[in-house]
């Protein structure tokens, strides 16, 4: 049986981070550290450490810890956040759930903020910047620095997609007055559903410690279908190609036995009652995992876009501008039709990726809840319509990538 290759469907996960998962699910003095234990502590002190911070708290996703960054920094009813369209809608529900007003700004052929139309769409309720480092590839931080520093506006740093690329040596997430990430099942590092918050501005230091002590546990229930979600990702992407792992996906979907990434509701702008949480204890262990591998995971993540990079030849599609210090989360290739190329990738068992195919994604959205309006973005509006990603984690080999490759080249 051909071995399918995934762009998403939990990307990072590996044997040993079942195994750990099962661990909690099913030996019995493990339940006692679902909610709390030491792991939460050691992986804040770890993230502090590699970044070289003061503050870092860990909560259940990256949406949560923006929310908790833009009360720190007292933004609320009146303000304005500029942030990129080209975008998840959970971003922009973050910011519209603290009484705040998004204000999107267009992007350039990085992907990331056009700081031409940065300058243009500041106003005097113009409070932050949230400056997105896409698909791993670092922003123009220096323009943008120089614009918030003029201009007195907070810079926040979404590395949802970036967690350790670097910009002239420097990690991404140090650069503004706080930034936040992602640990979801698709992001750079998972614990199937995280998030953290870090900041090196002392005089928010407080602000942030303040909010994330307000914070409830995360829900037992959640957590138990976090877990779960490793077992039943690994045995249904096995059997995949066998139609039964699709079945054996939909179920847990339709039945809740595992998490959405996205509800229902944030698709058209509300909020679940159960988050912002603090991250759960077992999911910090799990992240560890992760953590302790990063370089490896990372290494791994260049040496395949690599590969992409070198081989792909078709003038049908258009490779990415990378920075030399760039950690690629997917590899983001623009084709006049990207629905087709997948359709055959697909064919041949490659599910290729979607991020992000409309300026606000995903495309199931309620638009209209977003602020978002038709053509305010052209460009991100034109790149969404030509995006497809290929994957480069820790699961595609690079005999994977070659395979990839040689059916982009006969595209």
């Amino acid at each position: 049986m051909r071995k399918m290759l995934f762009t998403g469907f939990a990307p990072n996960q590996r044997f040993k981070d079942v195994l750990r998962a099962m661990k909690f699910l099913f030996l019995p003095w493990m339940y006692f550290k679902w909610i709390k234990g030491g792991s939460v502590l050691e992986a804040e002190n770890w993230l502090k450490n590699f970044f070289g911070v003061k503050t870092a708290v860990l909560v259940d996703s990256g949406r949560s810890a923006l929310l908790l960054g833009l009360k720190a920094l007292k933004i609320g009813n009146g303000d304005e956040v500029i942030v990129q369209a080209y975008t998840c809608v959970v971003v922009i529900n973050a910011i519209k759930h603290s009484g705040a007003r998004p204000v999107y700004v267009d992007i350039d052929g990085s992907l990331n903020i056009n700081t031409d139309d940065l300058e243009n769409k500041i106003t005097d309720k113009t409070k932050a910047v949230i400056v997105q480092h896409t698909f791993g590839n670092p922003a123009d931080i220096d323009t943008i620095l120089g614009v918030c520093s003029r201009r007195k506006i907070k810079l926040i740093e979404d590395c949802a997609h970036s967690f350790g690329a670097m910009y002239k040596g420097q990690k991404v997430g140090t650069f503004g007055d706080l930034a936040f990430f992602s640990f979801g099942s698709d992001k750079c590092v998972s614990c199937v559903r995280g998030g953290a918050l870090v900041s090196g501005n002392n005089e928010i230091t407080e602000e942030i410690e303040k909010v994330y002590r307000e914070l409830p546990n995360t829900p037992w229930v959640k957590v138990l279908q976090n877990l779960l979600h490793y077992p039943i990702f690994f045995k249904g992407k096995i059997l995949y190609p066998v139609f039964l792992g699709k079945i054996i996906l939909a179920l847990a979907k339709k039945m809740h036995i595992t998490e959405r990434v996205i509800y229902d509701c944030e698709k058209s702008g509300g909020k679940v009652d159960f988050y912002p949480a603090k991250l759960a204890n077992a999911l910090a262990d799990l992240l560890l995992l992760q953590l302790n591998d990063f370089n490896l995971i990372s290494e791994h993540r260049k040496k395949i876009a690599e590969i992409y990079e070198k081989n792909i030849a078709n003038n049908k599609v258009v490779k990415p501008a990378l920075s030399d210090w760039a950690i690629p989360l997917r590899y983001n290739l623009l084709t006049d039709a990207p629905d087709a190329l997948a359709a055959i990738a697909k064919k041949q068992g490659v599910i290729l990726g979607d991020w992000y195919r409309t300026a606000v994604a995903p495309s199931d959205i309620d638009v209209n809840k977003t602020g978002y309006e038709a053509g305010a973005c052209p460009a991100a509006e034109n790149f969404a319509n030509k995006s497809i990603n290929l994957p480069t984690d820790i699961n595609i080999s690079e005999k994977d990538a070659f395979r990839i490759v040689n059916i982009i080249n006969n595209y």
